[in-house]
Formats: structure tokens, sequence, C-alpha cells
């Protein structure tokens, strides 16, 4: 067992910068000021407004239909509340205060049609002398759910959706899926040449991986309720990097080193339970770190205060609701493999409702089930093969309000199973699961202002937080020995192959009548039990406050971690060889002599008359933990002078496993000239996480192998080979911590014309000390800080909320869409030594690349020019929703397989060119249509579907998994109690 341990001073000196982080500023509370309302007797007259008692942020959504107003407010200030009713002549701000009376709800008027709500108790002395002051808004109409930006200027690479937009643009239950259409986010690669679906693709129900502004896909930082989900244990091996980590139908052979289903995220969040998401691709506060790529923070519901509330829904997707293509280059299907079967449901619950006058909860449960079934190989029988894949979460949370702030402490699980069936085995069985427990409690408390040397703080907030999570990756086999039998040997004689060898002990293996090559037939598992996974601990504070012309944040944070990577017992592979192999001439050995007619056994160890193990390859057992001390801390002012806002900001980051003290600046700068004008520049610093990827992969046993040979007379004795014991040598420890640079330029403008937001977008990114390797001996690869990378991209977005009208049938509607180039280089260097990788080497413009490395010159999944427009509107009193996504592909010149191979340095090598890849087209279309509704109860009926007019694209598929699926449809129901 190897294990790395923290230095007593190391941790002495976290401690003592952390400490240090925290400092006191000065600040007076920064104000924008409006008119009040009442210039315009069209905003202020009577008017016949009618809004039945519902949720209150329902009833704001019709009051603004109806009105013609804009409300802003915060999710959480409405969440869990009801409204009034309003039914009659009345003007609109009398209106807006009957559906909030009693609420504890204050309302500022920001105009003559628009106005804010603030909790009560929040108005200034300003506003009571009869000035009204616009408080921070992080959720308002004006975006229709979409909102490019936030309350501070600086946010430019910030885009929020709510959970309407966020559920309108999922492709499944995952809710990582409504990324794909957002700039800077690659998640397609048209390179691919094995695109047919197979068992695992179906039943993978875990969140999609995506490449943020060209950072790996390892590389992002995925926050759910202020409570990290990263995995810091890494999701990459440094052998056999084209499975990808990935077990398939269509690989016989198994790596015994990888832990299979490794994942980025350690808790998958599904779609059902998010009220909001935030994405940050540039331009991220000094508050994010941990990242080259970028931020994505989901924000669930919250518990209900005003009743008992409770949805339940359920979706099924089966193969009869499929649209399989063949995508086979010349689009026949010789083989007549079917098209799978298979089935999916998707079923969540949620009840909440408080418990006590000041105490709420929220407890949510949601499951996916996916089953199929295929052929195993016809060597096995005619015996289908049937696997499953469960993918459950669990949550609960409780919110208290007390005289000593907001305490919120929350619960959550995942627990995630996918069987795996080998087509090419007797009896190989793996079951790939992750098991995360993440838990967190919260404390808010809001200060009364106050001076600090003279200088005022006002709404001065202090976030404290614990949090706690353990995550486990494991493969489940049950069986540690696996046998790789011959059962038939063909030899050519006479230009002609002739079945020489049939085996007599293998009664449950069968012989291909249809074959002219010789088979194995195989048996076993692959380790009983291989396994990886964390533990983390943390303590955080973050205080918020306004001071001079805007507003400060800062905070700290400390944390520790532990990593695991285990195989629990030594893991044996046996390869035999049977009598034909040694005949005459086959061999030198047997080059004078007439061979044998039988192995005389003179060993216990896998010998029989007709064949013997002649190798065998062992997988030591291991048991490698190491832990790390992480502190970080950050300062950042966000200030407004006239025209100009400025947010500067520094982070400090510090692990005792590198010993790096990094510090990242943070800075973005802010004009604007005219008003709903401005423009932006800004240069960030991005570290990468601090992990154990490394530490726990540095010294794990590389493989054992043996050989043996029969004697002259056929006799076969033990294996007496000795080979020298060598291990995978990654230590990080001494290396530079992997950073980017990062500049940006945005305009972000209202055009007079629609009224909608636009912002368009430059950043450029320069990736410095990436990890790379360098072969330090024949036998040893060592890590460098060698591999760079660079990022390029421009975007232009819109977001509009539509406005309704006697033509416009909507209740409400909002259109978003974007454009987005991007070019991204990074050396072909990757993270790992890639020694097993010899045999799948790729020519490429007459220069060699590992397939790894190969993927990351072409581009890490990235497609040069996308586009995306989504539609959504709800119609007939809200009854009927509807939600339109087309994404677009502009034709690009790619590479591709051309078939052929050639030589290099004496190893075969595929040959890639260049390619003219074709525009590509999808639309998704969602809708839910409310067949039942009394008060606030109500059932309503869902679909969606993905790829509408069935787009095959660009991707190809072998002979052997011909099919792709096109179209997809999912129905379901949701009932709200």
């Amino acid at each position: 067992m190897a294990e790395r341990r923290v230095s007593l001073g190391k941790r002495r000196l976290a401690m003592f910068m952390v400490s240090t982080a925290l400092v006191s500023i000065s600040a007076s509370a920064f104000e924008v000021r409006a008119q009040d309302v009442g210039a315009s007797p069209a905003a202020s007259g009577p008017q016949a407004i009618s809004i039945p008692a519902q949720p209150l942020n329902q009833a704001l959504r019709a009051f603004t239909r109806q009105t013609g107003w804009q409300v802003g407010y915060a999710a959480a200030l409405v969440s869990g509340r009801t409204s009034a009713t309003v039914a009659g002549e009345t003007d609109p701000l009398s209106a807006l205060r009957a559906l909030t009376a009693g609420a504890g709800i204050e309302i500022r008027v920001t105009g003559t049609r628009t106005a804010s709500l603030v909790a009560a108790g929040t108005i200034d002395e300003a506003a009571a002398a009869g000035t009204t002051v616009l408080e921070e808004i992080t959720v308002s109409s004006s975006g229709g759910g979409v909102k490019l930006g936030t309350e501070s200027a600086a946010d430019t690479g910030t885009t929020v959706m709510d959970s309407t937009h966020v559920g309108i643009r999922t492709s499944s239950g995952d809710a990582n899926s409504f990324l794909r259409g957002l700039p800077n986010m690659q998640y397609q690669d048209d390179t691919n040449d094995e695109a047919g679906v197979e068992s695992q693709a179906i039943l993978n129900t875990r969140p999609q991986e995506v490449s943020i502004s060209g950072g790996r896909t390892y590389e992002n930082n995925f926050i759910l309720n202020g409570i990290d989900i990263n995995t810091i244990t890494g999701t990459e091996e440094p052998y056999n990097q084209s499975s990808q980590g990935e077990l398939s139908d269509d690989d016989a052979s198994y790596n015994a080193d990888r832990v299979y289903g490794l994942h980025s995220q350690t808790v998958f969040v599904p779609t059902d339970f998010v009220d909001s998401a935030t994405v940050i691709d540039s331009n991220a506060s000094a508050r994010y770190g941990s990242f080259q790529g970028g931020v994505v923070e989901y924000t669930l519901k919250e518990p209900a205060t005003d009743r008992l509330r409770a949805t339940a829904s359920v979706d099924y997707q089966n193969d009869a609701m499929v649209d399989y293509q063949l995508a086979t280059e010349d689009a026949t299907n010789p083989n007549n493999v079917k098209t799978p079967e298979f089935f999916k449901k998707k079923s969540a619950l949620s009840v909440t409702g408080p418990i006590t006058d000041n105490i709420a909860v929220i407890g949510q449960y949601s499951v996916t089930d996916a089953w199929t079934n295929k052929a195993k190989d016809y060597i096995y029988g005619d015996e289908l093969v049937e696997s499953e894949s469960k993918n459950q979460f669990y949550r609960l949370q409780a919110n208290a309000e007390t005289d000593f702030g907001l305490f919120k402490l929350e619960g959550i699980h995942t627990d995630y199973h996918q069987d795996f069936q080998s087509g090419l085995y007797r009896d190989l069985e793996i079951d790939t699961a992750t098991q995360s427990y993440a838990g967190r409690l919260q404390n808010t408390y809001e200060f009364e202002d106050f001076s600090l040397g003279g200088i005022p703080l006002s709404n001065v907030s202090l976030t404290s937080k614990i949090t706690a999570s353990k995550s486990d990756t494991l493969n489940l086999s049950g069986d540690d020995i696996v046998r790789n039998w011959q059962s038939t040997f063909f030899r050519t004689v006479g230009g002609v192959r002739t079945n020489v060898f049939t085996s007599s002990m293998l009664d449950w293996c069968r012989v291909d009548p249809t074959s002219t090559e010789s088979a194995a037939c195989r048996e076993g598992g692959m380790g009983s039990e291989r396994r990886q996974g964390q533990e983390r601990y943390t303590w955080s504070q973050d205080l918020s406050a306004d001071v001079f012309n805007g507003s400060m944040k800062a905070g700290y944070e400390f944390g520790y971690s532990e990593a695991r990577r285990l195989r629990a017992k030594d893991y044996v592979n046996y390869t035999y060889r049977t009598i034909p192999s040694y005949a005459a001439g086959t061999l030198n050995l047997w080059q004078n002599g007439n061979g044998v007619t039988s192995f005389t056994c003179n060993t216990t160890e896998e010998c029989y008359a007709e064949q013997f193990a002649s190798g065998k390859g062992v997988w030591k057992a291991f048991d490698i933990k190491a832990q790390i001390m992480q502190a970080n801390s950050y300062f950042e002012l966000d200030q407004t002078f006239d025209w100009l806002n400025i947010r500067p900001g520094f982070r400090f980051d510090y692990d005792d496993y590198q010993g790096n003290l990094n510090i990242a600046p943070r800075l973005v700068a802010t004009v604007t000239p005219i008003e709903d004008f401005s423009i932006s520049g800004g240069y960030n610093r991005y570290y990468d996480a601090a992990n154990l990827a490394y530490a726990i992969r540095d010294q794990q046993p590389r493989t054992i192998n043996y050989n043996r040979n029969p004697t002259i007379t056929g006799d076969v004795g033990d294996f007496t080979t000795t080979p020298t014991q060598t291990y995978y040598s990654f230590d990080a420890s001494n290396l530079n911590t992997p950073y980017t640079d990062e500049f940006t330029a945005a305009i972000h403008f209202t055009d007079p014309l629609t009224e909608g937001a636009w912002r368009l977008r430059y950043i450029h990114r320069n990736s410095r000390d990436q990890y790379a390797t360098s072969k330090a001996s024949t036998t040893e690869y060592v890590l460098t800080n060698g591999a760079d990378g660079s990022y390029d991209s421009v975007t232009a977005e819109y977001a509009k909320e539509l406005p309704t009208a006697a033509w416009n049938p909507a209740d409400n509607s909002a259109l978003s869409a974007s454009i987005t180039w991007a070019d991204n280089n990074v050396s072909s260097n990757s993270y790992f030594v890639e020694d097993d990788d010899l045999e799948e080497r790729i020519s490429y413009k007459g220069q060699s690349y590992t397939r790894a490395g190969f993927n990351v010159v072409t581009g890490n999944m990235d497609i040069p020019l996308r586009g995306q427009v989504g539609l959504s509107g709800s119609f007939f009193d809200e009854r009927l929703t509807l939600g339109l996504t087309a994404n677009y592909n502009f034709a690009y010149d790619g590479v591709s397989e051309t078939g052929d191979t050639e030589d290099i340095d004496g190893i075969q090598h595929e040959i890639w060119e260049d390619k003219a890849f074709d525009a590509v087209l999808t639309v998704d279309l969602s809708g839910s249509y409310k067949v039942a509704s009394i008060d606030e109860h109500g059932m309503t009926l869902n679909f969606k579907v993905v790829n509408l007019f069935n787009e095959l694209g660009n991707a190809t598929s072998e002979s052997g998994q011909p099919w792709v699926i096109g179209r997809t449809l999912w129905v379901g129901a949701s009932a709200e109690f």
C-alpha cells in the first residue's frame, strides 16, 4: 500500500495564509435612483385585471401580461408564497399591492411601468423620503427565463436560466444536456466513425460530459446548492486512452488497470428539481476557482413556506419511440444486426412545506430505470443477454429562520448502477456503480448597517458553511481470473485454410461453421472489486457588503480531501495454446521435430492434455491513498463611477500536495457611454483544481507477464519467468499548477427596434504549464509541465421576452439565439503516457500521433461555427406550453480516417486526412398541456421530441453496430397537489 501524507509545516502555512485573507474595507452604499411613477395616466389608470389566487410567481407573470408592467424580483423572495385574488377595475400598482399583500414584500416603483419587489423592511431612508431605490434583481421578466449576465456589469460571460428553460433545453432527465446549445460549449465529435448505438450507450444515464471554452471535460467546476461536486481523483487513465474509460460491446479486451465508469461529477443532478442554472464561460468572479474550463452552478428548489405541496412525474421511452437509421458508409446492414430493444423510465417525487412557523422542509427523489438486451456471440449460444441500469437521486433539506439568521441543513445522495454483460465472454459481468453522499450546514446572517473605522457598510451578509462528501466509483465483477481458451485452430495448407483442432473440453462453446479463423472462448471476470473514491470536508465563510460606490465580496475556505484507489485481490489472465500450435515447423523449437500429440502436465496450474496456459498476466492487488489540505481565499470589489464600472479581484489557492501558492488576478472594466449600451474588457487567470489524480496513480503496479513453453516431448512445467516489477510514475508533487490566462472583450446593449438584449463577445485563452509526459528511460515515464494550448471564440447572443398582443395568442413567450465561432489548439502531449496505445497510432500529414493526442490536436470535440435558437411560450392561460430549440453546425473542414495504413518507425499507423463535413441542423420540441386544474392542483401531460427532423449528421458507424439513433420521443405526465 502506498500512502502520501501531509506535512505539519505545510498545514501550518496553509492555515496562516488563509487566516489573513479577509480584510476590512470602507464603503458607502451604491444607489441606483429612479423616478417615482405617476407621470403616465396609462400606466396608473384603472383597468380590468383578473388574477385568481395561485403561486405568487405565476400570479406575477399573469400581472405582467395583463398590465404590460415589468416586475423584477429575486426568485427566493416569492418562492413558496401564494398571491391574493385580484378582480375588477383597479390601477396596476394597487393590483400589485393586493397580489403581494401579507407576503412580507414591499414594492419599489422604478419607472412608469416597472417595479421591483424586496423583502419588507429594506426600504432605506432615501426611499422613505420619496425616492425609490432599485434592489439587485436576480430574476426578471425581461429575459424570458434566459438572462445574459447578472446585476454586475462585469459578468459578461454569465448566462442564467430558470427551471422552465433548463427543462426545455434538456434532451433527457440529465440536467447537463441543457448546456449543449450554449456558446463555448463543445460536446460533439463529428470525426466519430464508431457512432453506432450499443447497449452500454443506451443504459448510460450519467450526466453528459462537456468541454467549456476549450477546457477538457474534467476541468470544469460544477456546484450544486453551494456544494462542490467535482471529481478530484481524475477521470482519465494512463492506459488505452482510446476507449475513454467506457465498457463497449465491440471490445473483447478489457483493461484490468482501469476503473470503468469514472465521471467528472460525483453527484448526478436530475432536471426535475433544478430551480435555476448559472453558466460562466469567461470573466468569472474571484469567488470561483478550481477550473480551466468553466463553471456550472445548479440551484435546486427551496422548501415551500406557505403550505404542504407535492409534485410527481413520470416519463417513458422505448425502442418503438425511436427512429433508427443505418449510418454505415454504404448505408447497408451486411450482418443483419437487429435494432436494439430497450426502455427507459424516469420518475420523480417532491414533497415540501412548513412544519413550524419558522421551519420548512423539502424531500425529493428521482429514479431513471433503463433496460436493454443483446445477442451473445454465436459460439456462446442463442441466448439473449439482458442488462439494466438504475440512476437514483435523493435529497432532504430543512430551512430554519432564527434570530441568528437563516440555517440550511441539506443531504444529497446519488446511487447509480449500470450492468455490463459481455457478448464476447461466456459469463463476464461487470457492475459499474457510483455511490455519492454530500451534505451541508449553512448559516446566512444579515447585519444591521454599521461603520467600520468610520467607513459605512450596508447590506452586510455573512454566509458560513460546512460541507462533507464521499464518493466511490466501483467495478464489481465477482471473479478474479479470466481464461482465454482455444476452441478452434486453423492452418493454411496449399492455400486452403483447414480446421485442424476443435476442443473437446469446452462443451459450452460451439464452433462457428461460417468462420475460417482460429477462435478463442473466454470465461471469467475482470476482478472482484476495483474502486476509486474520495472524501472531502470544507469550512468556508463568504462576506458581502455594499461599500463606496458599489459592493465588495471576500471569503476563504479550508478543505481536507482523501483519495483512494484499490484492487481488492490479485487478478490473473491466462492465455492458452493448443497442440497444433506446436506442430512441426510452427515454432523454432520444432523446426526439426514432428510435434506432439498430447501435453504432459508436470504442474497443477492451468494445464490439460489438449491445451495449456502458455501466458499468464498478473495484476497485483493494491490500496493507494493520498491526502491533501487545501486553503483558498478571495477578495473582490465591484465599483461604479458614473459611466465606468470596474471589478478588480484576486484569488489565492494553496495545497500541500504540490506546495504551490497560486495567485489568480481578475479584472473587468466596463464603460457605459449611453444608456443601455456598454463595452467591457477583462483579464483573468484560472488555475486547475488541486487534485489527487496523479498521486493515487503514482506507484500503481504494472502488469507482471509470465510465459512458458513445453519441452520437446510435450512436458509442461510451472511458470518460471521472474519479471522485474515496475510501476507507473506520475508524481506531480514538484510541478507547477497548470493555469490559463484569459482576455475578453464584450459589448452589451438593448436595440431600440426590438428592445431585445444583445451581447457580443470575444474570448482568448492561453493555457500554460499543462501536464505532459516525458520518457525518462525505457521503463519509466514522468510528468512534466511541457504542454500548452490556446482557445479563441467570437459569440453573438440575443434574448427577448416577446410582447403579447391580439395577433399573438401566447400568454408569454421568449426568444433566445446565439452564434459562436471557436478555434481550439492544444499541445499534442497527453496528460498521461500511452505506451499501451502503440497499436492505435495515427498518421496525419506525415506526423505520428497517439489516438488521444490526435483527438486533442483536432479540437477536443470543437465544432468551429455553431448557431442556436430557442423559442418558448405558454398559451390559453398557461395551460399549454411549448418549447423549440434548434442547433445548427455550419459546414467546416475537419479530418477523418481513410481506412489505409502506413509504417512509421516500424509501427503501423492509421492514415487520417482532411475531410469536408456537411452542415447539420437538429431541432428539439417539447411541450406540456394541463388537462385538469382545481385551485393549485392539476394534472399535466408532457412530451419531448429530440432530433425532430431525424438528422443523421456526419458521424458514421461500422457493420458490427450499424444503427444510429435518430428522432426520439419521450411521453409523460405530472401532477401537482
